[in-house]
């Protein structure tokens, strides 16, 4: 990346960039608008590689063409072995919020003769103007066919440079957090290779320091830290060092206690466990626009609550850190936190962004690492339930457990961890809809469908116009037998979307169930006729024609069509198809057909589904004795 060599490399904030050839010189000068200080900078072109160009000001006739001629495109081609075309667009505006100067500047560099110029006005019409030198100003007025020479008198506001030093690059950073942003619970290895919780004191901030002996800069930071150790210490802060040699294999026990005792640090060390450099890995990369791996040394400043104040990348002087440890201070506003965090003073357009835990586990389960996710918004659920919170703190915490719960749910071991997360989640936002239909759904995958009703119930009276939600809760209602109140969800949905043809066949669904056969029949006509595919509707509709025991609705032709289109959609692979086919047949005097269908159907349905097998003989029965199936009670 070579971009800081022009001079371009200040920490400015850039929106807008307008070119003009300021002073007339020939080369093209910027301005540029910012969004932080300074909120407008301009950069005059001084190289020194001095090539040749020509600029044109256009000029169109006020009628067919707008007078500064916006839209007109130029085409400018030079004399050479290799003749060359340039072409620019004469716009009003470029870029973000900019316009850049009207006269239309072409570089030539080495070349010095012009072949032509074509201009293509707004209006249409084309204009080709010859006799042209290099490095000069042209006025060019539609229908002129020509340029004038001018000579601009150049701009006469007195601009003082500034001597600003580009901006170096460091890898070296200093992060302020915004507040309420928790660490993870770290654990380190002990003497007998087992990894447990690290706990700390809990009456202190706590200074926490990632480092490796093979990193020469880590060991230069603890020898600084070691020999201001004592004010250190009189600041109160519990410092502890955690050494990463372990884990990456480029060192042994030895090259630690040698290098811890080369810096003389008088800090405990120990041994952290690699779930939590990855979790302390992407509590920073939360943080950060540009995410890359954690470095060491690292290091994190927390309150004694668990609150992080502060993340190093690289090494941080003892200084800094007592600066930073006010920022912990429970009575400092998030506004004054805010403003700690930019070396320059400005205004904001908002209230400082809150913490966002559910960021850092969101983080960790698009990286795959689900557990580590649920298992750091476990652990801040629990250090915020300790706490007195006002209305938009109980929000948060319920959103911390709604995600936990979302990533807990993930795992069919966890699902039970999952429910009481959401249910604290939905007792602290009783009006989320998300954490209802959630909740809802983790009572469903574990059986309890009453539950999952219910919260699916109140989610639909807190956002009653969700049509999916509807058809959601409807199909429950159907489960768990409520066929009335199904019916009365469908019936909403129908009604609010008449062309909804999977609203009618759940309806029909539920009409059979309620005994009302010629609703039902219908209502699944009318939604194979938006659904035409809809096969299942189909085979329930044959299944009652073919064996309604009145025969005002009994229809075993139009049964029998149904099934022969489904029989042979399926090849002959679908045994419900092929029951309902049977039914048919019989109804219609085809008793050795139905026989055959029905031992079909009998020889693909798995040997463990005995009553859809005893069904099916049973009816089978009635064919080898000459009798059709009716249907007298509407189970199915």
């Amino acid at each position: 990346d070579v971009s800081a060599l022009t001079g371009f490399g200040f920490p400015d904030d850039g929106r807008g960039l307008a070119t003009v050839d300021w002073d007339f010189d020939g080369d093209l000068d910027l301005w540029i608008t910012n969004r932080t200080a300074p909120r407008v900078r301009f950069l005059k072109n001084n190289s020194s590689s001095k090539q040749n160009f020509v600029a044109f000001r256009l000029e169109g006739n006020g009628t067919t063409s707008n007078r500064d001629a916006i839209g007109a495109r130029l085409e400018l081609t030079l004399e050479g072995a290799k003749a060359a075309t340039r072409i620019r667009t004469l716009r009003c505006g470029e870029g973000f919020l900019s316009q850049s100067s009207n006269w239309i500047h072409f570089g030539m560099g080495r070349n010095t003769a012009i072949s032509r110029l074509v201009i293509r006005w707004p209006a249409g019409g084309t204009e080709e103007i010859t006799a042209l030198q290099a490095n000069q100003f042209y006025l060019i007025r539609q229908g002129s066919g020509k340029g004038t020479p001018v000579r601009p008198s150049g701009n006469q506001v007195a601009l003082n440079p500034g001597n600003q030093k580009p901006y170096v690059s460091s890898a070296i950073t200093r992060t302020i957090a915004p507040k309420g942003l928790l660490m993870p619970q770290l654990e380190i290895i002990d003497a007998t290779g087992q990894t447990k919780p690290y706990l700390p004191g809990g009456t202190a901030p706590l200074l926490l320091n990632i480092w490796s002996s093979i990193c020469d800069t880590c060991v230069t930071e603890l020898t600084d830290w070691s020999s201001h150790a004592a004010k250190l210490r009189e600041s109160g802060l519990e410092i502890v060092t955690f050494n990463t040699d372990h884990l990456d294999g480029g060192a042994s026990a030895a090259d630690a206690r040698s290098a811890l005792e080369k810096s003389g640090s008088p800090f405990p060390n120990l041994k952290i466990s690699e779930r939590s450099v990855k979790a302390l890995d992407f509590l920073q990369r939360s943080l950060l626009d540009r995410r890359s791996p954690l470095p060491v040394p690292s290091t994190f400043l927390a309150t004694r609550s668990g609150e992080l104040i502060a993340f190093y990348r690289g090494p941080v002087s003892p200084l800094q850190i007592l600066q930073d440890i006010s920022l912990g201070d429970p009575n400092l506003s998030p506004e004054a936190r805010r403003d700690a965090s930019v070396p320059f003073r400005g205004l904001w357009v908002g209230r400082p962004a809150p913490a966002r835990p559910n960021r850092v586990a969101s983080l960790m389960a698009d990286h795959d690492e689900v557990p580590l996710g649920a298992s750091y918004l476990n652990h801040c659920a629990s250090l915020l339930e300790s706490e007195t919170l006002d209305s938009d703190g109980k929000r948060n915490l319920g959103d911390i457990y709604y995600v936990a719960g979302l990533l807990n749910g993930r795992e069919k071991t966890q699902r039970s961890v999952a429910i009481k997360q959401l249910t604290r989640a939905r007792d602290l936002i009783p009006d989320d809809v998300r954490i209802r239909l959630e909740l809802g759904r983790q009572h469903f995958l574990t059986g309890n469908l009453l539950n999952a009703e219910k919260e699916m119930t109140v989610a639909a009276k807190i956002n009653p116009d969700d049509l999916a939600l509807l058809m959601d809760l409807g199909l429950m209602r159907f489960r768990i037998g409520e066929f009335q109140r199904s019916h009365e969800v469908y019936s909403r949905v129908a009604q609010a979307t008449p062309r909804n043809g999977m609203a009618l066949y759940h309806l029909a669904n539920n009409e059979v169930r309620l005994g009302r056969l010629p609703e039902a029949i219908g209502n699944y006509r009318d939604a194979l006729t938006r659904v035409p595919n809809l096969s299942q509707a189909a085979n329930n509709l044959a299944w009652i024609l073919a064996s309604h025991p009145d025969e005002n609705l009994r229809s075993p032709k139009e049964a029998l069509e149904i099934t022969t289109r489904l029989c042979r959609k399926t090849g002959n692979k679908s045994p419900l198809y092929l029951d309902t086919h049977s039914i048919a047949l019989a109804n219609m005097g085809k008793f050795e057909e139905a026989i055959v269908a029905a031992g079909q159907a009998i020889a693909l349905i798995p040997a463990q589904n005995k009553p859809a097998i005893e069904g099916i003989r049973s009816r089978l029965a009635l064919y080898n004795t000459g009798k059709p199936y009716r249907e007298m009670g509407w189970s199915r």
